[in-house]
Formats: C-alpha cells, structure tokens, sequence
C-alpha cells in the first residue's frame, strides 16, 4: 500500500508530466494576470477578486481530486454496462467542453458588463477608461451589476480550472487504473466497436 505522500507525489508527477500542471497553473493564474492588467478590474476590486478566483480555483482542483476515486469507477470497463456508469461517463467526456464554454461565456459577460459599467459612472464621457477604472467607486453601480462583474470573473477562471482538473484526472486514473486508450475503446461496451475488436 502506498502511503499518503507517495500517493500526493504521484499525482503531483503526473501533472507535470501529462498535463504540465495546467490545472495548479490555471488555479494560480488570477494573481499574475491581475498583477499585469491583463484584465481590467476597478482597482478597489482587484485584490479581493484576485483573493478569490485563486481560492476558488484550487479549491475546485482539490474537490475534482478528492472525487478521483468516483471518476476511475466510471473508467472500469467490467461496470460500463450499466446505466449509470453509460451515463456518468458521457458527462465526464462532455463536462470539460461545457465548462470551455462556461469559461468564454464568462469572459464576454464580464468585459461586456465591465464597459456598460464605465458608461453609467458619472465622469463617464471625460475620463479614460484606465482613470475611471483607479477612482471609481463600484459602489456607485447597482448591485446587479456587481453581481455580474464577480460572477462572470469568477466564473471565467473556475470553468476553465474546472475543465482542466476533470481532464487530467480522468487521464490520472486511467494511468493508475492500466487502462490503455486501446482498452477504453474496445472495450466500451458497445456491440459494434466490440465486433471490430475481435
């Protein structure tokens, strides 16, 4: 048996192997992009949703890798037949993508949202938007637009680690489980991919 930090280090390699790390990387990514201006933020926002895009994002790698075990139950070729593994691995196969789409969502949510919200402040039509953006108050915009500019950044950042973690542990598992691309394809289940096997 494995002990717990030879499993942690396993897994930490993996990452950096098959996937370079992309979720820890993605999970960490608010902080240098926000640092840059890469995003526009009003300044009195920018540490908070700094703070916690990057919480959120690896609290959302440690939940997916938490729920490991559940993922590699899905991969078992002996379970696919049954109904809630058919469908428990199609919304494996399909979750990351909609999370990809979730992420772009987001992002034309929050930039569109962000320029509506420069053009109800009240120096509106004489300040740049780098100015407006340093002195503005958000507290001059109503809440639901508030609400709209923490979601969508928020958003933009967690869908992404999201579809980043589902798909390197679903690889993960398939690693520890031996299960080769060749074996989850003929395998499947499926009667017509199964005569082509044999």
């Amino acid at each position: 048996m494995a002990s717990s930090d030879q499993r942690i280090n396993h897994f930490a390699a993996f990452f950096k192997k098959y996937m370079s790390s992309a979720p820890v990387i993605t999970a960490a990514l608010p902080i240098p992009i926000t640092a840059a201006d890469l995003i526009p933020t009003y300044a009195e926002q920018s540490t908070f949703l700094t703070a916690y895009a990057s919480l959120l994002c690896f609290l959302t790698v440690a939940f997916v890798f938490y729920r490991r075990h559940r993922i590699g139950t899905y991969l078992l070729p002996a379970t696919w037949g049954k109904r809630s593994r058919i469908t428990g691995r199609f919304l494996l196969s399909w979750v990351p993508f909609l999370c990809m789409v979730a992420t772009v969502a987001c992002l034309v949510t929050y930039h569109t949202t962000l320029n509506l919200s420069l053009t109800l402040l009240p120096d509106a039509e004489f300040a740049s938007t780098s100015t407006l953006l340093a002195n503005a108050t958000v507290r001059e915009l109503s809440w639901e637009l508030q609400l709209r500019l923490l979601g969508s950044y928020l958003g933009m950042f967690v869908f992404s680690t999201l579809a980043f973690s589902l798909m390197a542990v679903r690889e993960y598992m398939q690693t520890v489980l031996g299960l080769s691309d060749h074996d989850l394809v003929l395998k499947s289940g499926d009667p017509a991919v199964e005569k082509v096997g044999d």
